[in-house]
């Protein structure tokens, strides 16, 4: 019953902010694309708050914005893909681009007008690598002409490659990030998430105790490098940090 009443509130309110997104782009496209870009990280606190009041799950965010660069490339884990809604909720002084599948560009109510609005990665599951780099670079290439934007905008990319339904950190590809910094250099922040592999499937949601924690948190920053041997060292640095940041929120609270 718990995850019906979480779906059926979600879905209400995508609805509504698809239609309002409809008409406001309709009316205004400049003007549209500016309000979701200022409102887009409220959106992901509001579905965290109608989570916590259908099935009791909280959202811990451990990220002193203010300490970050303005601009940077945002590398986390992935486990779910509420991992995009809690990045969404902890970055209220960027704006995200995420490199997405491409299906969720169409038909899914107000995610996919977004994605399109702000122009996000979108790459088919069935397309080559070539045509994925290349997407990447495009998405770089956005980057360059985004000072007039409402908010500094940060692309985000899960070096994973697909989500880990068991929560276990896999290996950190660097390819999507090396390709970006091609196109546009930026320092490298790397994020810890934990919590979204306990809810892979919607019975999970029915099973999920109340007051199950998402949790959020700043790991390492990186600074702006050229070389392939030096960003890779980044990347392998940041999978560690990462790893051993969730194994040691395991141990805390199985020591509880």
């Amino acid at each position: 019953m718990k995850a019906y009443l979480l779906l059926t509130l979600i879905l209400a309110q995508l609805l509504w902010w698809d239609l309002i997104d409809k008409v406001r782009i309709a009316y205004r496209w400049s003007s549209a694309r500016s309000l979701i870009d200022a409102t887009l990280s409220w959106r992901g606190r509001r579905l965290f708050a109608i989570a916590r009041f259908a099935v009791g799950i909280r959202l811990r965010v451990e990220i002193e914005q203010d300490e970050l660069p303005e601009q940077m490339i945002l590398i986390a884990n992935h486990q779910s893909v509420i991992d995009i809604i809690a990045l969404l909720a902890s970055f209220r002084n960027h704006s995200l681009r995420f490199v997405a599948k491409k299906e969720l560009g169409h038909w899914f109510p107000a995610v996919s007008r977004v994605l399109r609005v702000q122009r996000h990665a979108l790459i088919s599951r069935h397309g080559d690598f070539g045509t994925a780099m290349r997407e990447i670079e495009r998405l770089g290439r956005r980057l360059h002409g985004s000072g007039d934007a409402v908010l500094p905008i940060c692309p985000v990319i899960f070096p994973e490659g697909t989500r880990s339904r068991d929560g276990v950190v896999r290996r950190f590809h660097s390819g999507a990030v090396r390709r970006l910094q091609r196109v546009q250099p930026l320092p490298i922040v790397a994020i810890a998430l934990d919590g979204g592999w306990r809810f892979a499937r919607l019975q999970d949601l029915a099973k999920m105790p109340t007051g199950h924690e998402y949790r959020v948190s700043f790991v390492a920053a990186y600074p702006r490098v050229h070389g392939k041997t030096e960003m890779i060292a980044q990347i392998e640095d940041a999978q560690a940090r990462v790893a051993e940041t969730i194994a040691r929120w395991r141990r805390d609270a199985d020591a509880c």
